[in-house]
C-alpha cells in the first residue's frame, strides 16, 4: 500500500517534485547516482473532456488551483498529475517508474477515443537550440524500415550523449549527415547556470519528457509548459489554415517509400498511425486512399507517392493526423520529413 502523504495542492505537489530533485542531486554527489524515480512527462493532444478521458490509474481529483489535477487509486495514489489548464494539450507529470508510466499512458491514450500524443516534430525537439544557458547534450535518430519483413528490413539506430569534450573522433560528422537523412526520435537538452546544470532532460518524439536532473521545480514545469504552448499554437494555427483554404496538408520525405507495402499497412488500421485506410486509385508512383482517423473517426483523405504525401481532413476532422503521419512515418521509414501547408511549413 501506498503510503505516501496526500497531494490535495498545487503547492504540496511542487514540494514533493522538489524533494525528488534535490535528493537526486544528494545521491549523485554522495553516490555518483540518482536513486529517486525521475520524473516523466506527456504532453496529451485532446478533443476531450477532462470528465470524458478519465484517468491512466485511478480517477482524477481537483487540486486547490483550477485545471489541476491528481490522480486517486487504491494502490497508486498521488502517482499522476495532470496540467488540464490548456484546452487541447495536455500534460501529465509522473513519478511512477519509467515501464509502468510508459505502459499506463500508452493504454490509456490507446483505449480513449479523441485521445492522441503529441507527436513533436525536428524543430520542436530542437526547440532550445541557440536560447542562452541551454545547450544539447545527445541526440537519438532512428530509421526501423517497418513497412519490409524483419529479415529484409535495413535498420539504422543512433543514440549519443555527449558534454563539452568529444572523445570520440569524426562523432560529430557522423551525427549531422545523420540528422539529414533520418528521422529525430530524442534529444537531450541540459540548461546550465553558473557552470552548474540547472535541468537536463531528454525529449521524445512522442511527446514524453524525461527529468534527469534538476534544481528548481518552478523552472521544471516551465520548461514543459512552453512546448506544451508551441504544440498548442501549432495545433491552432493548422486548424485555421485547414479551415479557411481548405488546401491539404503536404509531408515530404527524404527517404523513398514502398507503396505496395504502405498500402498493405494502412489497410490493416493498427499501429500508432491510427490511419483505416481503403486504397480507391493506384498508379506506379501514386496511391489515393480515403478512409478514417481512428484518434477521432474523422473522414481523412490521402495520396501518397515516393516521397510525398498531402493529406486533406475534411470538415472538422483533428489536424494532429498530420505530425503523427510525418513522426510514425519519418522513423519507420520515410527518413527526415517536414509538414508545409500551403508552401508554408507547420508544426516547426
Amino acid at each position: 500500500m501506498n503510503t505516501m502523504r496526500e497531494i490535495t495542492t498545487l503547492g504540496d505537489l511542487k514540494g514533493r517534485l522538489q524533494a525528488g530533485f534535490e535528493n537526486n542531486e544528494e545521491s549523485l554527489e554522495e553516490f555518483g547516482k540518482t536513486y529517486s524515480t525521475q520524473l516523466k512527462a506527456y504532453l496529451i493532444e485532446s478533443n476531450q473532456s477532462i470528465v470524458g478521458a478519465g484517468c491512466p490509474i485511478g480517477k482524477w481529483r481537483g487540486l486547490d488551483s483550477t485545471g489541476w489535477y491528481g490522480n486517486q487509486d487504491k494502490n497508486l495514489p498521488n502517482t499522476l498529475f495532470l496540467d488540464g489548464t490548456r484546452e487541447r494539450v495536455w500534460i501529465i507529470y509522473s513519478i511512477l517508474d519509467a515501464a509502468e508510466s510508459d505502459l499506463a499512458i500508452k493504454n490509456w491514450v490507446e483505449s480513449r477515443k479523441g485521445l492522441d500524443r503529441c507527436w513533436l516534430s525536428r524543430k520542436q525537439l530542437l526547440h532550445w537550440d541557440g536560447m542562452e544557458h541551454w545547450r544539447q547534450s545527445g541526440l537519438g535518430l532512428r530509421f526501423t524500415d517497418g513497412l519490409y519483413p524483419e529479415e529484409e528490413a535495413g535498420k539504422f539506430s543512433l543514440k549519443a550523449w555527449y558534454g563539452a569534450n568529444r572523445y570520440i573522433e569524426g562523432l560529430d560528422e557522423v551525427i549531422e549527415k545523420a540528422k539529414e537523412r533520418f528521422a529525430i526520435y530524442s534529444a537531450r537538452w541540459q540548461k546550465r547556470r553558473n557552470g552548474s546544470v540547472a535541468i537536463s532532460a531528454e525529449w521524445y518524439s512522442n511527446g514524453k519528457a524525461t527529468i534527469n536532473r534538476a534544481v528548481d521545480v518552478d523552472e521544471v514545469l516551465l520548461s514543459i509548459s512552453e512546448m506544451a504552448n508551441r504544440y498548442d499554437d501549432a495545433i491552432s494555427d493548422a486548424t485555421e489554415l485547414r479551415d479557411t483554404t481548405l488546401c491539404a496538408f503536404e509531408i515530404d520525405f527524404s527517404q523513398e517509400i514502398d507503396l505496395d507495402a504502405f498500402s498493405n499497412t494502412v489497410a490493416k488500421g493498427t499501429g500508432e498511425m491510427k490511419l483505416w485506410l481503403v486504397e480507391t486509385e493506384a498508379e506506379a508512383n501514386f496511391r489515393r486512399f480515403r478512409g478514417v482517423d481512428l484518434h477521432t473517426w474523422d473522414r481523412v483523405l490521402l495520396d501518397v507517392g515516393p516521397d510525398f504525401a498531402y493529406l486533406t481532413i475534411p470538415g472538422k476532422g483533428c489536424v494532429n493526423a498530420a505530425p503523427r503521419i510525418a513522426t510514425i512515418q519519418g522513423e519507420d521509414n520515410a527518413g527526415r520529413t517536414s509538414i508545409f501547408h500551403d508552401g508554408v511549413e507547420i508544426f516547426a
